[in-house]
């Protein structure tokens, strides 16, 4: 990386430190050049290690730290997967270290929940679709920066305890449906000369979920009783001061051994809850998560350029809940196995006149070979094993017209081949098995972006852009439905779109931020889940999506800070393809308008933090119900108000405790999630109020 570029963000990484991280002072690098964010001419989220450690301390869950902080994203649905959690009503690209763990093979719905929070360093959130990282991040990019040293000692170490439970002031917290859970988690870390380690264990054991109403929680795909690990080691070596070399491995688990079934509720009358009984089939959950990367940057390989190449891995396998007939005609545990190895290079020229920075160039090359199925624990194969070889070229560039405006585009070519084996469909309900003559799906893609940012007055300082993104939409569900006997004759055609978006951000004073933003996508041939005879099948038709975001924070005085931001957003499809678009999008696309706000206070000494969360989740009733009842997925969603809170105190800078609590008002309510899937089995309330007790030791 160039000097100039580097001493920029030193200096913001310091103004970050001493102005509370205000827009201008933020740096982000999920465009795979560093980048201040203001001059990103795109809506960017950045959560700190801090912010993650705040609300981690509330719940560890990865899906509710990202409701909390990032505006567009749905609100979870309180399940081990994270089905009908978009971003601005579109699929996200979720990443590792730049590591992809969406699959445009077979969504498994279990990428946010893909790594532990203890391991991060930051989370970088980009909105909208982009051509930068090509298939699959039609609505966004999510991307887990894990930590690494930058201690200079040899060693230090850092331990966490945790408690959870519903009640901590009851003596039966411990029985079975008390609720208590408890987590662990020890890291060491330090540098040896030119070498620098970290290394990480997380355990953490949910207990029994209850409801607002002490109710014990619907387990069918729950958190309750799972049993969460994580190992985490990243070790780095220095050749230089232009050279590095970086070895990263990850390892995720989360497994269900729960002493409860489902027991049935009864759609808008009464929550499906959970009692006491004998689960048909093996634990459910993550049996394994594997990432893995080995990395080398060069600052210069040659005249103000500098590369980085990264070689990396992921060995997935996630385990579904047991379904008896008519799912398959002997019922059955379906399972999705993924592996996935890749090889980046990425080179960043930058251009100069004198001293001046005028424009930079990022260009390189992804390989990607991926294999993905999903075959039943009993050996049937539901979907047969899908091999696919991708390569993208691209290149991006930015060019400073001046110091304050700033001029993006860029392109990527994505070329995939699929190879797809003979296989027969499995029968289930009254579909017939199909007989199904294998072959290669091709896809050739081009994706672009322009982006215009403008930051010389505080006041205002606009960006628009324009960005074409694509995904190959779920291919194996698409597949394991066929009817026909020719896989060409099945509809596999990716999801193109073109994603427009407007918006400024303003720096009033020294006390107040404020953003806002208009965003507009639209794909000719969109993806969309329908129920059909109780099974979700992709809808291809016309689609567009619009919404706003507003965000303002307020920083009153020295250690106190309010902000809230607002989210809407609505879409239409067009059924029959008449330019009509009379059909609002179904709730698994289309979160409800969302308000969230927070405020937070530190003492002058900084070892007392105190904060209160808090989320309003507006009503949006689209849908008329057919014959008295709602379609699946077209249920009307009702308004709720969550408060949460989180406190520590730091003694001598070696021990802290903390205090967090979720759902403070113990509030009963449904999840959006099950409210518009209007299913029986699915009608499940949220958390009822949990208390974390944590004691940290830094030494």
């Amino acid at each position: 990386m160039g000097s100039i570029i580097a001493a920029s963000l030193i200096h913001a990484q310091k103004k970050d430190s001493l102005d509370q991280r205000r827009l201008e002072e933020v740096i982000i690098t999920a465009s795979r050049s560093p980048e201040i964010v203001k001059k990103t001419a795109s809506t960017v989220h950045i959560i700190h290690k801090k912010e993650i450690e705040e609300q981690s301390l509330i719940s560890p869950d990865l899906s509710n730290i990202l409701a909390y902080k990032v505006p567009g994203l749905a609100f979870g649905n309180n399940l081990v997967g994270n089905r009908g959690q978009t971003l601005r009503g579109r699929n996200v690209l979720i990443m590792i270290d730049g590591i992809p763990q969406s699959s445009p093979l077979r969504n498994n719905d279990r990428e946010i929940r893909s790594i532990d929070p203890s391991v991060l360093e930051r989370i970088e959130v980009v909105k909208g679709a982009t051509s930068i990282y090509g298939n699959g991040a039609e609505g966004g990019i999510i991307n887990y920066i894990t930590q690494k040293n930058t201690k200079s000692k040899p060693f230090s170490g850092k331990t966490v305890l945790g408690f959870t439970s519903h009640d901590l002031f009851n003596s039966n917290m411990f029985k079975s449906d008390g609720g208590a859970g408890y987590r662990v988690s020890q890291s060491f870390f330090g540098n040896l000369g030119k070498w620098d380690y970290l290394i990480n264990g997380t355990i953490t054991q949910n207990g029994v979920k209850i409801d607002g109403d002490d109710l014990v929680q619907n387990p069918r795909y729950g958190l309750g009783e799972t049993s969460v690990g994580n190992i985490f080691g990243k070790a780095g070596y220095n050749i230089d001061d232009d050279n590095r070399v970086e070895l990263m491995y990850n390892y995720y688990s989360s497994l269900q051994d729960s002493k409860y079934i489902l027991d049935i509720g009864k759609y808008g009358e009464r929550p499906s809850t959970g009692k006491l009984g004998n689960r048909e089939g093996v634990k459910e959950g993550t049996r394994y998560n594997h990432n893995g990367y080995l990395k080398y940057i060069n600052k210069n390989i040659f005249h103000q350029t500098s590369l980085n190449t990264t070689i990396y891995f992921q060995d997935f396998y996630t385990i579904y809940d047991y379904r008896n007939p008519p799912r398959w005609k002997t019922g059955g545990q379906s399972a999705i196995l993924e592996k996935k190895y890749g090889f980046r290079v990425d080179f960043n020229t930058e251009f100069k006149k004198g001293n001046e920075l005028m424009g930079s160039l990022t260009y390189g090359l992804d390989l990607l070979n991926e294999k993905t199925s999903q075959p039943l624990v009993d050996g049937r194969i539901w979907v047969p094993e899908m091999n696919m070889l991708a390569a993208a070229p691209f290149v991006q560039g930015k060019l400073f017209i001046t110091k304050d405006l700033t001029v993006k585009a860029g392109l990527r070519w994505d070329k995939m081949s699929v190879k797809v084996p003979d296989y027969t469909t499995l029968p289930s309900g009254n579909a017939s098995e199909f007989n199904v003559q294998g072959g290669r799906l091709n896809y050739s893609n081009i994706s672009y972006n322009v982006g215009v940012s403008y930051v010389a007055i505080d006041f205002f300082q606009p960006f628009t852009s324009y960005s074409r993104g694509f995904n190959i939409y779920d291919l194996g569900r698409v597949l394991r439905d066929a009817k026909t006997n020719v896989l060409n004759e099945i509809n596999t055609d990716p999801v193109v779109i073109d994603n427009y978006e407007i918006g400024f951000n303003s720096k009033i004073g020294r006390a107040v931020d404020f953003s806002a933003s208009y965003f507009y996508n639209y794909s000719k041939l969109g993806a969309d889940l329908v129920s059909v005879n109780g099974f979700w099948t992709p809808l291809r038709a016309p689609q567009y999506i619009s919404g706003v975001e507003l965000a303002m924070n307020v920083y009153p005085t020295r250690g106190l800070s309010i902000g809230a931001n607002y989210t809407y957003q609505e879409g239409k499809v067009d059924v029959k393809n008449d330019n009509s678009y009379d059909k609002y999008l179904s709730g698994l696309r289309i979160a409800p308008a969302r308000l969230n706000s927070y405020i937070k206070w530190n003492n002058k000494s900084q070892k007392l933090q105190l904060g209160v969360y808090h989320m309003y989740s507006f009503k949006r009733e689209q849908f008329e119900p057919v014959s008295g009842k709602y379609q699946e997925g077209e249920g009307p969603v009702k308004e709720f108000n969550l408060f949460n809170f989180q406190g520590s105190y730091q003694f001598n800078n070696v021990i802290t405790v903390g205090l967090g609590v979720e759902n403070v008002l113990n509030k009963t309510y449904y999840t959006p999630t099950s409210m518009y899937t209007a299913r029986d089995a699915e009608y499940v309330r949220g958390n009822g109020r949990y208390y974390t007790l944590s004691l940290n030791f830094n030494y």
